[in-house]
């Protein structure tokens, strides 16, 4: 396992829910379930600049910012105006900038496959054909390192060695409601998991990376 580097050694993953509150993080369940649904999916008199990715009716697509530049800026335009007070709540308590953001509204029945990011076994990814599979000093330079989030107990998130990618027994529960750990090692989730989660790259803010004692 690659895990996540720290100043007394190695880990599967760190959490973070000293630095969130948890009744919050349940009340932004709510929130998107608002503000994605209400407010933006169900519009009735949409503008037409909306309407292409309202009919997409697909969450993760229209408001995640991996994509082309124009993509991008409209995501991100989306995300400020649907989901500004869940931003705002990042910048207060953990982040010091947001890159990439990925919303998933996970259906029950519909966890994804168990996998690792750049890994030989990614399907529909472009390093799928490239079959690179780090080495570990090698994966700390693809800052892989993901900042997730859930926001009820329905959402499960695990961790593992490759161990893990065909036994279910050998993979780690992550019981945080936010946590950051390493794409390069096996992750997913499976049987009743469903609702929302984030998925996000940025800096943590320098007092979060010194009391979690994170090693660079």
């Amino acid at each position: 396992m690659f895990g996540i580097l720290t100043s007394t050694g190695k880990v599967p993953y760190i959490s973070l829910d000293e630095f969130i509150d948890i009744d919050r993080m349940k009340y932004f369940n709510r929130y998107f379930e608002k503000q994605l649904y209400d407010k933006f999916l169900n519009q009735l008199n949409p503008p037409e600049y909306l309407k292409p990715f309202i009919e997409d009716k697909d969450i993760h697509s229209v408001f995640s910012t991996y994509y082309d530049d124009i993509t991008l800026k409209q995501s991100w335009n989306l995300i400020h105006t649907y989901l500004s007070e869940f931003i705002d709540y990042l910048y207060e308590t953990l982040m010091e900038d947001i890159g990439g953001f990925f919303i998933l509204d996970e259906v029950d029945g519909t966890a994804p496959n168990f996998h690792r990011d750049w890994g030989e076994d990614t399907t529909g990814d472009k390093h799928e054909k490239e079959g690179l599979v780090p080495t570990e000093k090698e994966s700390r330079k693809t800052s892989e390192n993901w900042i997730w989030f859930k926001f009820s107990d329905s959402k499960k998130l695990y961790v593992s060695d490759i161990d893990g990618k065909n036994d279910i027994s050998k993979r780690i529960p992550v019981k945080s409601y936010g946590v950051y750990f390493n794409g390069l090692d096996y992750h997913g989730s499976y049987n009743d998991s469903h609702g929302f989660s984030v998925r996000l790259h940025g800096n943590l803010k320098d007092s979060v990376i010194e009391k979690l004692g994170l090693d660079d």
